[in-house]
């Protein structure tokens, strides 16, 4: 078996095949630094979801600072039938109206063995 010297094989270079540095031929690295430069893109404004949806409406987190307990309350209520009427859009998208929160809190606290 026929040894080799350490380092002899050719390695491939690493990094970006576009990236210059700083070994390559002056003329090269003009060719490339002469490309034209990209359009500049403008962000237009993006529209949130709070500027569509009616003012009525209200997102779990909104729901529960409105209620004033956690979302995982709110979660755990959905789940035993009990405490505000939500509403789903789709198959994920969970809401409350306030006019529903609003008659669940006037309905008042109910006792731990009403769940």
């Amino acid at each position: 078996m026929a040894s080799r010297k350490r380092g002899s094989r050719r390695r491939k270079p690493r990094g970006d095949p576009g990236q210059l540095n700083l070994f390559e031929a002056p003329e090269r690295r003009a060719r490339a630094l002469a490309k034209p430069a990209a359009p500049l893109r403008v962000r237009s404004k993006r529209v949130t979801a709070a500027a569509i949806e009616p003012p009525g409406i209200l997102t779990p987190r909104e729901a529960a600072t409105y209620l004033n307990v956690a979302v995982s309350t709110l979660k755990s209520w959905r789940a035993k039938n009990f405490g505000p009427t939500w509403r789903r859009r789709g198959a994920r998208l969970v809401f409350y109206f306030q006019a529903d929160l609003d008659a669940f809190l006037q309905r008042g606290a109910c006792g731990r063995d009403k769940l």
